[in-house]
């Protein structure tokens, strides 16, 4: 009864993460990697000895060779237990704090007009009517009780703080417009609130518009979950009109009654700690961040350390622009004194000296950059066939985005019918849209290349490509695309020009010239636009034409080049159907010498 040792393990048990490469596996169980292919081959896939496998195909795999499968537990240390910043609090130091209220919700159901009426319900007397907002978030007293607004810029951010550990909501107030009903961002807002575990306070709102349906929301919304005590369920609803200033108060109630159900708490006395809600760089007071303390009591001339960044409060605004000595729980403030711009979603610690703040910064930046040294380089069309020969890779994945689902099936059985027994084509995603962050993120973690097929990427995810590496290859003609992947998996690939990407310019409004034809009066939002590029037209994320500019003009005159930030007079060679709301992209074609 021998029991055969593995690597310091015995056959009888092995430990795996979430996931675990076909050829790392085999060497874990003492097999070949041909027997774990041929297992799948049976099953009808078609898989590689570099194709990852979820734990549950592993445990499947092990268990034909009786070894059980334990999950790794690898256990994240946050950056404030990593540097000793957490305290533990006593019960009898603890007290009540105001509630932070995030409103979220689909476009256009009302999401601003209610922030803005009920910054001016009530704000703290003598200041009712003329309110500026100074920061990102801003403080209701209703009651002698304070409530706390955050102005989240929309539910993907929300996602990335709780991502980064910064759980800044406790209550999540659902916005849905009486006369449209549930629609998919409602939808996405539902499962953002449910995944943060907050409570959940419906607001119908435009109750007073004709063709509101309340009670139709309240149908739509069982659907998920949501139903209030009187139908069986938990969820708080408020039906309300922002514009009209209806049943405002009865919401703030309904906020209030859920916080005090929540029992939130926090110690005034202690270390001070915020998180970061949103930050920038300001040309007159360098970086500026809007923070929101959640724990102590911020004050002028705190040292503190949040992500990368470190510095000293130097200046502190409360929500209505009035300077402030110190911030309480719950408070939001903007404060200056960084030295570089700090992330959102990074949380702010007070520390003891700038000697200690420094120390922590530099050890954190340095352990980041290891960290993305030892992440492995993307795959390129140009590389593929080196990578061939190198890893003896035997897959290319890639992720399809077109302007049709009819497209994307094209797509996918074109390159489908190029797999070779050197090179199989997996297509891991194909779906009609531009190309998201989403599709990037996918792309980065499985090293995959994006084919945008008659798309184009949203500037995010064009940003987040250019730091990932990811390809986006960009085609309107199939043939050239099977070509080009044919040609890369037989390492013949020789391209003669590459796309430069310029920058893009949104159309505000078109002016009929007469014996011109239309021209856009547009503003340039990223990089420039010269009058020798060239142009591609995009309405909702679809390219509807590619060509020539015919004429570039600011103010009266014909110009070279409008820069970011400044207004021009676009006219298109060729094409005079340009819409208000159009995305005009400018790119030049570059040759690549032989």
């Amino acid at each position: 009864d021998e029991i055969v040792r593995i690597e310091g393990e015995s056959i009888g048990m092995i430990t795996i993460g979430d996931e675990i490469v076909i050829k790392d596996l085999a060497e874990k169980l003492g097999i070949n990697v041909s027997d774990i292919i041929k297992k799948f081959f049976m099953e009808g896939k078609l898989l590689t000895a570099n194709a990852i496998l979820s734990f549950e195909e592993a445990e499947e795999v092990a268990l034909d060779y009786e070894v059980i499968v334990e999950k790794e537990i690898v256990e994240e240390i946050s950056y404030g237990e990593k540097y000793h910043l957490e305290q533990e609090d006593r019960e009898a130091e603890l007290v009540t704090r105001a509630p932070v209220i995030t409103i979220m919700g689909h476009v256009d159901h009302g999401k601003t007009s209610l922030l803005d009426a009920l910054r001016h319900t009530n704000v703290m007397g003598d200041e009712a009517g003329g309110i500026t907002q100074k920061i990102g978030a801003y403080q209701v007293n209703w009651k002698g009780q304070r409530i706390t607004f955050i102005d989240t810029p929309g539910h993907e951010a929300f996602t990335e703080m709780r991502a980064r550990g910064a759980n800044i909501t406790d209550i999540s107030i659902l916005i849905v417009a009486a006369d449209d009903g549930v629609k998919p961002q409602t939808v996405e807002a539902i499962s953002h609130a449910k995944e943060a575990g907050v409570p959940i306070i419906v607001a119908i709102n435009k109750i007073d518009k004709p063709g509101a349906d309340p009670m139709k929301v309240r149908t739509e919304l069982t659907e998920y979950g949501l139903m209030s005590p009187e139908w069986g369920g938990t969820t708080e609803f408020v039906e309300i009109s922002a514009k009209k200033k209806i049943n405002l108060e009865e919401l703030l109630e309904t906020i209030l009654i859920t916080a005090e159900l929540e029992e939130l708490k926090a110690n005034p006395n202690k270390r001070p700690k915020a998180v970061v809600v949103e930050s920038r760089l300001d040309p007159k007071m360098g970086a500026v961040a809007d923070v929101l303390v959640q724990e102590g009591t911020l004050k002028i001339g705190d040292v503190f350390v949040a992500g990368e960044a470190h510095g000293r409060v130097r200046s502190m605004l409360d929500d209505r622009g009035k300077k402030i000595n110190k911030a309480i729980v719950s408070q939001p403030v903007e404060i200056t004194g960084f030295n570089v711009v700090p992330n959102a979603g990074d949380i702010l610690y007070g520390v003891e000296s700038d000697k200690q703040a420094k120390k922590i910064v530099e050890d954190f930046i340095r352990e980041k950059k290891v960290n993305e040294q030892n992440k492995k380089k993307h795959i390129s069309l140009e590389s593929l066939s080196q990578e061939l020969e190198e890893q003896e890779l035997k897959e290319l994945k890639c992720i399809i985005r077109a302007d049709s689902r009819g497209s994307v099936e094209a797509l996918r059985e074109s390159l489908e019918k190029l797999n070779t027994e050197k090179v199989v084509v997996n297509v891991i995603q194909g779906s009609a849209g531009a190309v998201t962050e989403g599709d990037v993120k996918l792309a980065e973690a499985s090293n995959a290349i994006i084919i945008a097929f008659n798309v184009r990427p949203t500037t995010p995810a064009r940003i987040i490509a250019e730091k990932t590496g990811v390809e986006i290859r960009n085609y309107n003609v199939i043939y050239h695309a099977t070509e080009e992947i044919e040609k890369a998996m037989k390492g013949m690939l020789d391209p003669e020009f590459k796309e430069v990407y310029f920058g893009r310019i949104e159309v505000k409004q078109v002016f009929k010239v007469s014996n011109v034809g239309n021209i856009a009066g547009a503003v340039v939002v990223d990089g420039k636009v010269t009058k020798d590029s060239k142009i591609r037209v995009i309405r909702d994320g679809i390219i509807i034409f590619d060509g020539e500019l015919g004429s570039l003009k600011r103010f009266k005159d014909d110009v070279k080049e409008v820069v970011m930030g400044q207004e021009c007079g676009i006219g298109i060679q060729d094409f005079n159907d340009i819409k208000a709301g159009d995305i005009i992209e400018s790119y030049i074609m570059e040759e690549i010498p032989r």
